[in-house]
C-alpha cells in the first residue's frame, strides 16, 4: 500500500502589457536630451554587474543618467524617467515604472548629475537568457524625450513551451531539495518517493486567469490501482507576469511491507480554461 505524504500547490503569474515603446535599440534621436550611462547592479548605487548572471527571484537595481536637459533661469531641473523589463521571450515581467527628479540647482551644484533609480525583481519562475531593460527620460520643461536599452543576463532552467497543456520533466528524486533526478528510480520499502514535474501549455482566461489541477494515481506491475488522489493540487490565480510553466511536486511513502516490483505513477493535468486534459506516466522500482 501507498500513503500520501505531501502535495504541494501550484503557482502561476501572467502578463498584461501596459506600456508601448516607440523605439528599441540605441537611444532615440533628440536634439539635446539623452538617456545615458545605464548601470545594472545587485544593490543600490553598486558597481555594474557586467556579464554576471542573476537568478529568478533576485532583486535587481538599475539606474541611468540624463544629458542635455534644460536648467531654467531659476536653476530648475525637472525630469521624468520610465523603465520596463522584458524576459528572454520578449514578455514584460513588470508594469512600466516611473520616477521623477525635480530640483533647483545653486551655483555650488554645477557638477551635479541627475540619476534615475529603479528596482525590480526577476520572477521566481522565469526562463533563462538575456532580459532587456528599456528606459526613457523626459525633460518636462522642453517636452523632449530620449530612450535607450540595456540588458541583464538571467540564469536558471528552461521548460520548453507548448501549444496545449503538457506535462514535462516527470522524474523521481530522493528528497524535495534535489535538482538532479535519479538515473535509476529505485527505492526500498519504507522510503519516501518524491516526484517532480512541470505543467505548461495551459491557456489563460479573462484577466489572465489560470485554472490548472492535477490528479495522481499509482498502480502495480499488474495494473492494479494502489492509490488515487483526484485534484491533488490546483492553481487558480492571476498576476501581471505570464509565468511560463507551473511546477508540481508530491511525495509518497512506501510501507515497510511493500512488495518488490515495478510500479507506475500517473499524472493527469487538467486545464479548465481550455477544457483539456493530458496524462503522463513514469515507472519506479521497489527492491528488497
Amino acid at each position: 500500500m501507498l500513503l500520501p505524504v505531501v502535495f504541494r500547490g501550484l503557482v502561476a503569474i501572467f502578463v498584461v502589457p501596459l506600456f508601448c515603446w516607440s523605439q528599441t535599440g540605441s537611444a532615440a534621436k533628440s536634439s539635446a536630451l539623452g538617456a545615458i550611462e545605464p548601470i545594472v547592479s545587485q544593490f543600490e548605487d553598486g558597481p555594474a554587474i557586467g556579464n554576471q548572471r542573476v537568478v529568478p527571484g533576485e532583486s535587481v537595481f538599475f539606474r541611468f543618467g540624463a544629458a542635455g536637459y534644460k536648467t531654467s533661469d531659476s536653476g530648475r531641473v525637472q525630469l521624468t524617467g520610465h523603465m520596463q523589463v522584458f524576459d528572454s521571450r520578449g514578455v514584460a515581467i513588470m508594469p512600466v515604472d516611473e520616477v521623477v527628479v525635480g530640483t533647483t540647482l545653486r551655483d555650488e551644484d554645477k557638477n551635479w548629475k541627475p540619476k534615475l533609480h529603479f528596482q525590480f525583481q526577476i520572477p521566481p519562475i522565469a526562463p533563462p537568457g538575456t532580459y532587456r531593460i528599456r528606459f526613457e527620460a523626459t525633460d518636462d520643461q522642453t517636452k523632449q524625450s530620449a530612450s535607450a536599452e540595456t540588458s541583464v543576463n538571467v540564469d536558471g532552467r528552461n521548460v520548453p513551451s507548448a501549444d496545449s497543456i503538457v506535462v514535462r520533466n516527470l522524474n523521481f528524486y530522493r528528497n524535495p531539495d534535489e535538482e538532479t533526478p535519479l538515473r535509476v528510480a529505485a527505492y526500498r520499502p519504507g522510503d519516501s518517493v518524491w516526484v517532480k514535474f512541470d505543467v505548461t501549455g495551459y491557456k489563460h482566461g479573462e484577466q489572465n486567469a489560470v485554472d490548472v489541477t492535477y490528479d495522481v494515481s499509482v498502480t502495480d506491475a499488474e495494473g492494479k490501482e494502489l492509490f488515487s488522489q483526484p485534484d491533488a493540487a490546483s492553481e487558480k490565480s492571476q498576476a501581471f507576469y505570464a509565468q511560463p510553466w507551473v511546477p508540481g511536486v508530491f511525495s509518497l511513502t512506501l510501507q515497510a511491507n511493500m512488495r518488490p516490483g515495478s510500479y507506475k505513477v500517473f499524472i493527469t493535468a487538467k486545464d479548465a480554461v481550455a477544457a483539456k486534459n493530458v496524462a503522463a506516466t513514469a515507472q519506479f522500482q521497489v527492491g528488497n
